[in-house]
């Protein structure tokens, strides 16, 4: 009955614009408003091309103070041709365009297949009776096969051709089926009523919906070891929603509206005997357990580079704020970002903050020289964990990775200097293999040798270690330690050098270890 009521008060169709968007990690909510004029008495107003993808149980309606809002609901108009969204449009071009590939791709391969069949078909020479000269036996077999020969290659070509489009034909199809699975026409439908005709009213749509996200990433720039670092907060954003979002305010949320907000009660735990579970026992072969080296990044030292002319880079177009439960960046710009499912790349913030620089090099793990900045935990607190692209001295050097923390300290990579060569060497001289009794000893000596073709001095921190024993039958002993500060926990040793320009440096350590002949030992 009251479907029949509804069908029967008058529907105005209302051209509504998307002015807000807020970008969650996996999803979007969408402001849409628009003006509308109203006789008195009840009215539906009809609210179309909205997204298949929209939650109605996020709806929400706001209405000036003259407007009563009745009701609210969704339906899908399967008689009105609407207008298709440009996600839609772009995917029916792609797909006849693909059509249209194919089909040449059809018609050369049946021509060619056509005239290897008139070949075959041809090839006697000369006549039943008569014989024909060696020379144009010759002619004719070179060019049959020459000809068999292009032909086959030229339809192995077409073939490929043939089986990547058709691929791409299937994931294009794969999406327009998606979209338009008798969902493509989104309409919703608010009842509203007046006691006098009002003009010029506003009113209000915001809700929910999927196909849509954004990540974050980072650039950062450093123009040399003695400035600050420079840390741009950037982001992509992605939307599949039918809905072009055209000049709207946007806002980047952390926030996960499908995760709740209701916080989880305890039960009562009850405990209560059971029968222990046997399992049959099984001999096997164990390898030796292998150790990990226990290897950080360097920081602490200055480095000197080369200063480079200044350069101005976007200062940012979002302000960041920080609440009890997420992090949100308000996008002072106006942004468009169409349906296309394509990332679109929106400037954040950008941050100048102080750091250390430090060259370092961990020649057991890796030859080359890293500059590294340490930069107060405290000043990335804040961000969110994501890539980033490193520039320094002006020259893209990598990536690394920004991880959101409240540690003491952050240790970012800006890359490797290939003007520091490390070489580590085991000196088989000052090495030794042993046995006494029913004891192995192996005495190890190691050499590591820095030169620098950098015409300043720089300074460099290097790190190696010494295994340690988890076992009383293994017995570690470090011998000379180089001049490197050790730490008896960890094994490491750290030296502090600086190294003159187009010079060259090396440090040694020694260590023995012994342990029962008739084990095995993890290789360090």
């Amino acid at each position: 009955m009251s479907n029949l009521l509804n069908a029967s008060q008058p529907e105005q169709r209302i051209n509504s614009n998307i002015t807000n968007v807020t970008v969650f990690i996996n999803q979007a909510q969408i402001t849409r408003s628009a003006k509308i004029n109203l006789a008195a008495g009840v009215t539906q107003l009809v609210f179309d091309r909205i997204s298949p993808y929209m939650n109605l149980n996020s709806l929400q309606v706001k209405t000036e103070s003259n407007v009563s809002l009745l009701s609210v609901s969704q339906r899908n108009n399967f008689l009105k041709d609407e207008e298709k969204p440009k996600l839609v449009i772009d995917l029916e071009d792609s797909l006849q365009v693909i059509k249209q590939q194919l089909e040449t791709v059809r018609i050369k391969k049946e021509a060619l297949s056509l005239e290897k069949e008139v070949l075959i078909s041809n090839k006697q020479i000369g006549g039943v009776n008569s014989g024909v000269k060696i020379e144009d036996l010759e002619d004719a077999l070179a060019l049959f096969r020459k000809r068999s020969i292009e032909i086959g290659e030229e339809l192995l070509k077409l073939t490929n051709n043939e089986n990547r489009l058709k691929s791409i034909q299937q994931k294009l199809q794969s999406q327009w089926d998606e979209y338009n699975n008798g969902n493509n026409i989104i309409e919703i439908v608010i009842t509203v009523k007046t006691l006098a005709a009002v003009n010029n009213s506003r009113i209000e749509l915001t809700y929910l919906t999927g196909n849509a996200a954004w990540k974050p990433f980072y650039d950062i720039r450093i123009k040399d070891t003695k400035s600050p670092l420079q840390l741009i907060s950037k982001a992509y954003i992605t939307q599949a929603t039918g809905e072009d979002w055209n000049n709207v305010i946007l806002k980047l949320s952390t926030n996960n509206p499908n995760e709740g907000s209701t916080k989880p009660e305890l039960n009562t735990l009850y405990l209560k005997t059971q029968s222990p579970i046997v399992y049959k026992r099984r001999e096997m072969m164990v390898a030796p357990e292998r150790k990990a080296a226990d290897i950080e990044s360097v920081a602490g030292v200055e480095a000197r580079v080369s200063d480079m002319p200044a350069l101005v880079y976007s200062q940012g177009n979002a302000i960041e704020l920080q609440s009890e439960v997420n992090v949100e960046f308000n996008v002072t710009s106006a942004y468009s970002i169409p349906s296309d499912n394509n990332p679109h790349q929106v400037d954040l913030t950008m941050n100048s903050m102080n750091a250390v620089y430090a060259y370092g090099v961990v020649p057991k793990a890796d030859k080359d020289a890293f500059v590294t900045a340490k930069v107060s935990g405290n000043d990335l607190v804040n961000q969110i964990s994501g890539e980033a692209n490193v520039y320094f001295d002006g020259t893209y050097t990598g990536k690394t990775f920004i991880n959101g923390t409240s540690g003491d300290s952050i240790i970012l990579s800006l890359g490797r200097d290939k003007r520091i060569q490390i070489q580590r060497t085991l000196l088989k001289d000052f090495s030794s293999k042993s046995f006494s009794g029913a004891i192995r000893k192996e005495h190890s000596t190691w050499e590591i040798s820095i030169r620098s073709t950098r015409k300043e001095p720089v300074y460099i921190v290097v790190e190696d270690q010494v295994p340690i024993s988890t076992e009383k039958e293994i017995e570690v002993k470090l011998l000379s330690n180089g001049g490197a500060s050790y730490d008896e926990g960890t094994g490491k040793l750290t030296w502090n050098l600086m190294l003159e320009g187009e010079k060259s440096q090396s440090v040694k350590f020694s260590f023995e270890v012994k342990y029962p002949k008739e084990k095995l030992i993890n290789p360090y």
